[in-house]
């Protein structure tokens, strides 16, 4: 790691420290109180800290967007470890479905009954849906807002993610 150069904005310096990496894709940024600093390893007295992956969505060769991974380090609200997938495109943004298809699958809600194609599967019989192939399902509000309001689909991305909630011992009577 070097200082690539130092600059004086009024009374305080600011300084570039950059790191040389072989591949772009594999530089992280650090999201820590509300500032996102890129390739340092500042965590004093940081309630969150995640680090920020990211990888080109490519068609054919043209760019089309970004995908990244949130890998939670440090947090008091999200289970330590965690990874979040998002995806950004130029032409929608943030794909608000981002991750929920491999998350689903995880969970048993969506079964790939054959290689390239999924289904929703009623947990309490085992019938399947009609088969999607995932290029059907990564965007399509219709899909999964139709899977999270007819399974408990929400409530396991919430167990999986939120750190516990409430007193860490519970209140004993000292009566006997």
């Amino acid at each position: 790691m070097k200082i690539r150069n130092i600059k004086a904005i009024g009374k305080r310096p600011v300084y570039d420290i950059t790191v040389n990496s072989s591949n772009y894709d594999e530089q992280q940024y650090v999201l820590e109180n509300g500032v996102i600093s890129h390739n340092t390893g500042s965590y004093y007295g940081a309630d969150n800290i995640w680090i920020l992956g990211r990888q080109q969505d490519k068609d054919d060769k043209e760019i089309k967007g970004y995908h990244f991974i949130i890998n939670v380090e440090k947090s008091r609200y999200v289970k330590e470890k965690s990874k979040i997938p998002i995806t950004v495109s130029y032409d929608g943004g943030i794909n608000k479905w981002s991750g929920l298809l491999d998350l689903a699958v995880e969970a048993g809600y969506i079964v790939k009954p054959k290689n390239g194609w999924y289904a929703k599967v009623d947990k309490e019989t085992g019938e399947l849906s009609k088969n999607y192939r995932a290029s059907e399902i990564d965007n399509n509000s219709e899909f999964w807002k139709d899977v999270l309001k007819t399974t408990d689909f929400a409530s396991w991305i919430k167990n999986k993610y939120t750190m516990a909630q409430g007193e860490m011992m519970e209140n004993e009577s000292t009566e006997s």
